[in-house]
């Protein structure tokens, strides 16, 4: 009987067989690149906003819950608490506090030697405490304060306190008032750098 001849593959036959995987073009490439630079260019200004109303945001809640813990803290122990404060810039700053009627030096966070303490506990909240460093805009007011221990209310009914903060860009803007009642309110500086959800304050302590 005849013997079938081997049939062989054709080389170049077979690499076209095998060779499935095909690689990205020049081309591919750059449209890809364009569409992440187009998505980037369109989300980084919303990102941006986000980012500077929440630098405001988060300094004015952290500030309000401070003021609004001290108050509650000279019901709860009957005490007068005196509230001192200073500011040199952006962000050298500081609110401490202690009981009596004597104000104490907020700059001075050193555990052994700050006199703002209470039960030997330094307390104070300063510009390393925010989220958000650099947004103290200006502190109006006296310098000190005193919490009532009956009410809650200022001893001198003619001190208030108002803390402004600004976002990097100077694009919105918030202020922490404490009014003469020991009330916290939050509102934004004025309408050009209004922050959504937050009215526009009425009045600005002096």
């Amino acid at each position: 009987m005849p013997i079938s001849a081997h049939t062989r593959r054709d080389p170049q036959k077979g690499k076209k067989e095998f060779s499935t995987h095909k690689g990205f073009t020049v081309i591919e490439l750059l449209i890809v690149v364009a569409v992440i630079a187009i998505i980037t260019s369109l989300a980084l200004p919303s990102y941006r906003t986000i980012i500077e109303k929440r630098q405001v945001t988060s300094g004015a809640e952290k500030l309000g819950a401070f003021l609004s813990a001290v108050q509650m803290e000279a019901v709860k122990r009957s005490e007068n608490i005196t509230v001192s404060y200073s500011r040199t810039d952006a962000d050298t700053w500081c609110i401490g506090i202690v009981t009596g009627l004597t104000a104490c030096d907020c700059t001075d966070t050193s555990i052994a030697t700050a006199d703002c303490k209470i039960d030997d506990q330094v307390r104070i909240i300063n510009d390393s405490d925010m989220m958000y460093s650099g947004i103290m805009s200006g502190m109006d007011g006296d310098g000190s304060f005193v919490y009532d221990p009956a009410r809650g209310l200022m001893v001198d009914l003619t001190d208030a306190m108002e803390l402004e903060l600004v976002s990097d860009n100077n694009s919105y803007a918030l202020n922490v008032q404490l009014t003469a009642t020991g009330r916290v309110k939050t509102c934004s500086d004025n309408a050009s750098n209004k922050v959504p959800g937050y009215e526009v304050c009425s009045v600005d302590i002096q």
